[in-house]
């Protein structure tokens, strides 16, 4: 992948010959790219949520709960969770199961006044939420805890490596259970709509009307909640406490990828990585990526070919670093190749004359002339030949990333 047809252009003209420099104008215009769409903003709320790793289900569809409550009882409970959404995976199966701890009855309520809060503190339920919070100017969560469920005999290397555990990040370490209403509305406004409270002031603040929005379980029936089970009607879940997996475990790839970690260019990070028209990532950056898909390291016009993945089949992670064409170093081997390559032409012309004429005087400037050509064609042929762009690919290894090493 470097430039040397350039140099022996060069060396036989025996004159600085133009050549196209790798990305320095006169190539070929580089086809658009069409960028990445950015994550959505209420993903960015979620992920800086107050106890992203412990969401409340409450606001959770009764059938996404009825769905939990069912995955509980068959084992250890493998979800994707990215902080405004929890995805169960079922058909990720792993040693474990829940036993049941019965906890003094405590209620609590959680009240949410604008987006922000509720992001922060439902963020399952924030994006459905989030007019209903609009209409009413305040949303007020309600709940009563009988006990827990709580995960033991897990060991994450009973996790199966076949897909069916892809995307999977946590287990359902607890699960409070217990009864809980969502409410909407009530507190006290002013004429203006600014909040002031519970209680209507005397300067003309109106009470909104409170309305029950959703409910599961009766907080009456929880302390008939036994150290057997929790009793029927206080048994909906709660809250999720949420144990991350460890990084290699959780980080899967559809068969047959690999995952690839995309190095800055050294000496000039401001890289992206390009497949096609299409801007994969800024470097440094993971990807899981199929092997057969060609990939660039990309600046500008300046490209950088990464070569086929597929050479590499005996590791599934790989780490590749990039050094585009040195372009000082090439120019600089030009000029001076061209300049010493035409000194080395004449200084051979002058020795052959003077040796065929047996002149002596040309045969010594013919000699030094020829020997400094030489002496400065060499260096600036390495140089050019040394001027292109590399790309070094190697297995990616826990033992040269601390960084992958299981979490705590």
């Amino acid at each position: 992948m470097r430039g040397v047809p350039c140099a022996f252009a060069v060396l036989l003209a025996g004159a600085g010959i133009g050549c196209a420099l790798p990305g320095i104008g006169g190539g070929a215009a580089a086809k658009p790219f069409v960028a990445v769409p950015e994550a959505p903003s209420d993903q960015v709320k979620c992920r800086v949520a107050r106890a992203p790793d412990n969401p409340l289900v409450t606001e959770w569809p009764a059938s996404e709960k009825a769905n939990l409550e069912a995955r509980l009882r068959e084992g250890t409970v493998v979800v994707a969770y990215s902080g405004c959404t929890m995805r169960l995976l079922p058909q990720c199966r792993a040693s474990g199961r829940y036993l049941w701890r019965r906890t003094t009855t405590a209620s609590d309520t959680v009240e949410i006044r604008d987006a922000d809060e509720l992001y922060a503190k439902l963020p399952l339920g924030a994006a459905s939420l989030e007019g209903e919070l609009q209409r009413s100017g305040r949303l007020a969560v309600q709940t009563t805890v009988a006990g827990q469920l709580q995960l033991a005999e897990f060991d994450p290397r009973s996790l199966p490596s076949d897909g069916s555990c892809l995307g999977a990040s946590h287990v359902v370490g607890a699960l409070s259970v217990g009864a809980f209403k969502l409410k909407s509305g009530g507190g006290a406004t002013v004429r203006g709509g600014a909040s002031v409270g519970t209680v209507a002031s005397a300067r003309g603040a109106s009470e909104r009307e409170e309305s029950l929005v959703r409910e599961a379980g009766s907080p009456d029936k929880c302390d008939l909640s036994t150290d057997g089970a929790a009793d029927i009607g206080c048994a909906s879940p709660v809250q999720v406490f949420l144990r991350p997996l460890p990084r290699l475990i959780a980080d899967q790839g559809l068969p047959g990828f690999v995952k690839v970690r995309f190095l800055p260019v050294r000496g000039d990070p401001d890289w992206q990585i390009a497949s096609g028209d299409r801007i994969l990532c800024a470097t440094p950056c993971e990807r899981w990526m199929d092997p057969a898909i060609p990939v660039t390291y990309r600046k500008d016009k300046r490209l950088v070919d990464v070569p086929d993945l597929r050479q590499h089949p005996e590791s599934n992670r790989l780490q590749i670093e990039a050094q585009p064409t040195r372009v000082p170093q090439l120019v600089l081997g030009i000029v001076g190749t061209s300049l010493f390559g035409a000194a080395t032409v004449t200084g051979g012309t002058l020795t052959a004359v003077g040796f065929g004429g047996d002149v002596s005087g040309l045969k010594t400037a013919g000699l030094v002339t020829l020997s400094a050509g030489l002496l400065g064609l060499l260096p600036s042929i390495w140089a050019i030949a040394t001027s292109g762009s590399e790309v070094t690919i190697t297995p990616w290894t826990t033992e040269s990333d601390p960084a992958n090493e299981a979490r705590p």
